[in-house]
């Protein structure tokens, strides 16, 4: 398949589990998925591990929450448009697909971001 149109993670998991060549992201996931792929892929590690330490809070005594005291609302932002995709998907999109374009939602116009998948 040369191009497809996903509106939702399943949609979109799908496609890159097909490695559909074009990829067509409509709506809030486009915003999402925008968002993550601003990341290194070792930055996507190092928030894995941050992100799975929330739980050991309780705990580590609160020893594990300096991790998120410094962060900001973009990169907060950022961790939960991760956690929502997935890391597995998202270093998958960071690997094999290139950011063609991004269109911000305006006005009555959702957002729009086109991928395009590595030779």
């Amino acid at each position: 398949m040369e191009e497809v149109i996903v509106r939702t993670k399943e949609e979109l998991e799908k496609a890159v589990s097909n490695k559909v060549k074009t990829i067509i992201i409509k709506g809030e996931l486009a915003e999402k998925v925008n968002l993550s792929l601003k990341v290194k892929k070792s930055t996507l590690i190092l928030l894995a591990g941050a992100t799975a330490s929330i739980p050991l809070t309780p705990l580590t005594s609160g020893l594990s929450l300096p991790l998120f005291t410094a962060l900001s609302g973009v990169e907060i932002a950022l961790i939960i448009a991760i956690i929502f995709l997935g890391i597995a998907l998202v270093l998958t999109l960071v690997k094999d697909y290139n950011k063609v374009s991004f269109k911000a939602k305006k006005d009555n116009n959702e957002a729009e971001l086109v991928l395009e998948r590595n030779n």
